[in-house]
């Protein structure tokens, strides 16, 4: 399956990452507590804001790494614990015990196994920050759940299945959340991963670096770079590039600009429950900027080399960044006041 050979190499996309940062974390912590920020300054003085507090007995900004912290959670033996108290500044105020057992019964409701070598089949609640559709001239317009890269256990799904428990519903299986705790802390981190392009589309490529669409699960399987974290960029990952948000423009947002942005995006029509698959098409739509100025070398080993024209790049790729977060921050608060107006 695609979701294992993404898990694969996951030691190899830890190595090439910033050791700060959350393990795979789409934004990274500053970039999520600030689609939450947005989202908490737009709810501002409204019913809406005292739900969110009295479900979650804290903020949106807050709530939004819970879903990365959980990855600390892992098995051995039978015996499932958070693992990595103190490793990451984002994830201290839920290293109380409360927190860290409310971790654990997530995780182990959605997983046989975590840690070490599991795959995604095992540790399922690692497969709910991302979807892998083709990308680009040859890829698809819009996400469908019947592409190769989609999943039942995709982020798609789960935050569908956040919705869903959020209204009053049963989780639909095979993803199982439990509680509107639960759910809240979990779309407060699904909804930023649902706009990093890299979380959504993916390029698919030849071992001469050349893209192509898999027509099928298997082809998406022999030619994946496990959403860009094969592409090696500057001594890093292209996926761990579109990560990082510079501290400057996360700042700069928090301060006021991001929600004053977000107040001009225009609300999504239609059933709630459709929202996550307008938005991953509309991220789809968006996600071929990621390749305009990049030159991919033929693969290495398990790896391609990517080069980039900069500085324009970079420009191009913050200017992304924060349009992508404001959406995020926006469509959240979407989400809350239309469920609890």
């Amino acid at each position: 399956m695609l979701r294992n050979a993404r898990w694969r190499h996951v030691l190899l996309a830890t190595t090439l990452t910033a050791a700060a940062s959350l393990p795979a974390a789409a934004w990274g912590p500053d970039g999520h507590q600030t689609v939450g920020a947005i989202a908490d300054q737009l709810i501002a003085g409204t019913p809406s804001a005292n739900k969110v507090r009295a479900v979650l007995g804290g903020t949106l900004q807050q709530a939004s790494v819970w879903a990365d912290c959980a990855r600390a959670v892992e098995s051995s033996g039978g015996s499932w614990t958070y693992s990595r108290s103190g490793s990451y500044q984002a994830c201290a105020v839920f290293e109380n015990e409360t927190s860290k057992a409310a971790m654990v019964a997530f995780v182990k409701r959605n997983a046989s196994r975590c840690g070490g070598f599991a795959s995604h089949a095992q540790c399922r609640h690692k497969a709910y920050h991302f979807t892998d559709i083709a990308i680009g001239q040859l890829g698809q317009p819009r996400y469908d759940p019947t592409l190769p890269g989609a999943n039942p256990n995709d982020l798609v799904h789960a935050m569908v299945a956040a919705i869903t428990v959020l209204q009053g519903g049963k989780s639909p299986a095979p993803i199982n959340i439990v509680g509107q705790r639960e759910a809240l802390r979990l779309l407060a981190h699904y909804i930023g991963d649902l706009h990093q392009p890299l979380h959504v589309g993916s390029i698919y490529l030849s071992d001469g670096g050349k893209p192509l669409n898999p027509a099928n699960e298997k082809d998406a399987h022999d030619h994946n770079n496990a959403g860009g974290n094969l592409l090696l960029l500057k001594g890093g990952t292209l996926h761990a590039a579109w990560d990082d948000v510079p501290a400057k423009l996360s700042g700069t947002l928090v301060a006021g600009a991001g929600a004053a942005q977000a107040r001009q995006i225009k609300n999504t029509s239609g059933p709630i429950n459709q929202w996550p698959t307008d938005w991953a098409s509309d991220t789809l739509a968006q996600a071929g900027q990621v390749f305009k100025g990049l030159t991919i070398a033929a693969k290495a080993g398990d790896t391609w080399a990517v080069t980039a024209t900069e500085p324009d790049y970079r420009l191009a790729r913050e200017a992304l960044q924060q349009a992508q977060i404001v959406k995020a921050g926006a469509r959240l608060a979407q989400i809350i006041t239309t469920l609890w107006p």
